[in-house]
Formats: C-alpha cells, structure tokens, sequence
C-alpha cells in the first residue's frame, strides 16, 4: 500500500474525521476554562463511589453479589 492510501482510508471515515476535529477542538481551549468547558466539574461527584446515592444503586450486583466484591 502506498502512503496516500494510508491517509485515503482514515479521512474516508467520517467517526475518525469526527473524533480528530473533536480533539484539536477540545485542546484548543484555554487552560483556566478547560475544566468548565468540557464539563469536568459534573463528573466531580461521580469519580468515587460513594461520591453520589445513584452510583451504588447503578453498581449494585443482582442477587447480592456485591457483597463479595467491595467498592474500591
């Protein structure tokens, strides 16, 4: 294969094209307001488990199987 298929192939894909645009967007954007911008404060209280009610009720294992597995 040739370089120009190589670059045909991942261009042709509109996800890849989608998901490059996304990134050099997302990284452009000033260091003070990234966080605020991306929406990192919404995931603050959802980075641990017990951080929110609705985690535990979402992890929850049927049977009461997570008894055997704990949080971590």
């Amino acid at each position: 294969m040739q370089f120009n298929d190589y670059i045909n192939t991942i261009f042709a894909s509109p996800p890849t094209v989608a998901l490059i645009i996304a990134v050099v967007l997302d990284n452009t954007l000033d260091v003070r307001d990234a966080a605020k911008d991306r929406g990192m404060q919404w995931w603050e209280r959802f980075r641990t488990f017990r951080g929110d009610s609705r985690n535990e009720e979402f992890y929850t294992l049927p049977f009461n199987l997570n008894r055997f597995f704990p949080p971590s």
